[in-house]
């Protein structure tokens, strides 16, 4: 029976805490270890997670608000190499018997680095079930994922290779990184140059919908690109999320960016370079993916906030 290892991050989820937990540990043919960071909640959060760790079903360590990117990734550095497979789970979700093991049983004959991701059953805040999040399967290509990526966090299972790359202090993203495009892009991106991604297009999880959620799946109008470009032109916490990404992935994984892979660099450093620039404003892939009009996709480029 394999081992999995569950990091689980909460903030303030007292009130879908309990279903999330139990449905954790109800998981179907495999040993479930869930190992949990409370990133210094105020309400009754750490008291229910107390309550399960005295009971010792659960491993609960604490430390001050991070944000929920590098609260995910500080709990994963910390976690022991000690597991066959690795997951990541929100605290208000609901797992269905067979999450795991169907995830497992989808990359279990990966030696290369692998990470299994999966469609979701929203519901609302009540439990009501609202229809599957995707119709069909989003790409798992690196350049959707750099550009607006679609794989849930929630969904994730890896096996050990790819653990032990995420885990290698000299493969680690910037704190700052984390802030801006969180866990699940950076292991995505991870994921898909170093080896693979799976994406299930059935549903194992119930993905709840309320307004407290860190990460939604709402879909961005006109409006919120607008409201996102002014964000980006007066903060400079927000501009270059996608090519700092980049920037990264080339930094952390200098092995895997050959062939085709190499136009990372051209994203990671247009700023650099006026031919880069040039390259970008031509790439129709990366635009594609971006799914920015072609004058909001120059703009951004041009004025250095891609």
């Amino acid at each position: 029976m394999e081992k999995v290892a569950v990091l689980m991050s909460t903030y303030n989820g007292e009130k879908f805490l309990r279903e999330q937990i139990e449905s954790i540990l109800a998981q179907k043919n495999v040993e479930i270890n869930l190992l949990v960071r409370d990133d210094g909640s105020s309400d009754k959060t750490l008291e229910i997670l107390k309550e399960y760790s005295k009971k010792g079903m659960l491993s609960l360590e604490t430390g001050k608000n991070c944000g929920v990117g590098n609260s995910f990734m500080r709990l994963l550095y910390k976690t022991p190499d000690a597991y066959d497979f690795y997951a990541f789970s929100d605290q208000d979700d609901i797992w269905l018997p067979d999450k795991m093991i169907c995830a497992i049983e989808k990359i279990r004959d990966q030696q290369a680095p692998s990470l299994y991701t999966g469609n979701q059953m929203l519901i609302d805040r009540f439990g009501r079930k609202m229809g599957a999040r995707y119709e069909s399967a989003p790409s798992v290509d690196y350049h959707q994922i750099l550009c607006n990526n679609m794989l849930s966090g929630c969904t994730m299972v890896f096996n050990r290779a790819l653990f032990s790359l995420l885990r290698d202090e000299k493969r680690r993203p910037s704190q700052r990184l984390l802030k801006n495009r969180i866990h699940d892009v950076w292991v995505a991106m991870a994921a898909a140059v170093s080896g693979s991604v799976i994406f299930d297009e059935d549903s194992h999880i119930l993905y709840r919908q309320h307004e407290n959620n860190v990460v939604g799946a709402g879909k961005k109008g006109i409006g919120d690109r607008i409201q996102e470009i002014r964000r980006k032109m007066t903060d400079s916490e927000q501009r270059q999320g996608r090519s700092r990404l980049a920037r990264e992935i080339c930094s952390s994984f200098p092995e895997f960016i050959n062939g085709e892979k190499r136009d990372l660099k051209v994203y990671g450093f247009y700023t650099n370079s006026i031919s880069y620039k040039r390259k970008l404003l031509r790439d129709r892939k990366i635009r594609t993916h971006s799914h920015e009009t072609i004058i909001g996709f120059a703009v951004k480029v041009i004025f250095g906030l891609f």
